[in-house]
């Protein structure tokens, strides 16, 4: 089965950390309300880190540890709930590399979703990621980014970020993010 254009283009994109969460979070025609979203992280790589959803906008707020150096990978789980089930199934997943990503120079309209989500914050200009506080705040998608692709529906974005093997016994857990959204057209 042909997989559509914009799962090829997110392929190549590589959207890092919770920042991938921000895909959901389109307006347009259209509306999207958060419904849920959480967090988990490793004290070994942050001080604190505080991931919300308030009035359909996401907050981010971490206090990074130590660097995010090259190596640093990121698991994303794109997702559609089954009918009116609890149970979501998966429309794309991939494991990327979240320095190749930041470094790139290629533009793509996730490229232009990237440079629009650093407007609100102060995060991930460039690879490896210093120690340091980060934050986004008060974000939502901009006009004119919003795929003709998506359709209304519940969604569900996970990211899962690690060094190492994803589930090998060298796999170093850094954090990970869930956020679901409705999405009305």
């Amino acid at each position: 089965m042909a997989r559509p254009m914009w799962i090829l283009q997110l392929a190549r994109l590589k959207i890092p950390l919770c920042l991938a969460i921000a895909l959901f979070s389109i307006r347009a025609e259209g509306s999207v309300k958060f419904v849920a979203g959480e967090s988990r992280f490793n004290r070994k790589y942050f001080e604190n880190f505080t991931f919300t959803i308030r009035n359909d906008k996401i907050f981010l707020d971490m206090y990074l540890r130590k660097p995010l150096v090259r190596g640093w990978r990121a698991r994303l789980d794109f997702r559609t709930r089954v009918g009116n089930s609890k149970s979501f199934q998966s429309l794309f997943s991939t494991s990327i590399d979240v320095c190749n990503i930041v470094n790139a120079a290629k533009i793509n309209l996730f490229k232009k979703w990237y440079k629009n989500l650093l407007k609100y914050g102060n995060f991930l200009r460039q690879c490896p990621l210093n120690a340091s506080h980060y934050y986004l705040r008060d974000w939502q998608f901009g006009e004119g980014l919003v795929p003709p692709f998506i359709t209304s529906g519940s969604y569900r974005l996970e990211t899962y970020n690690f060094f190492g093997k994803y589930k090998g016994k060298d796999e170093d857990f850094i954090m990970s993010c869930t956020a679901d959204a409705i999405i009305y057209i």
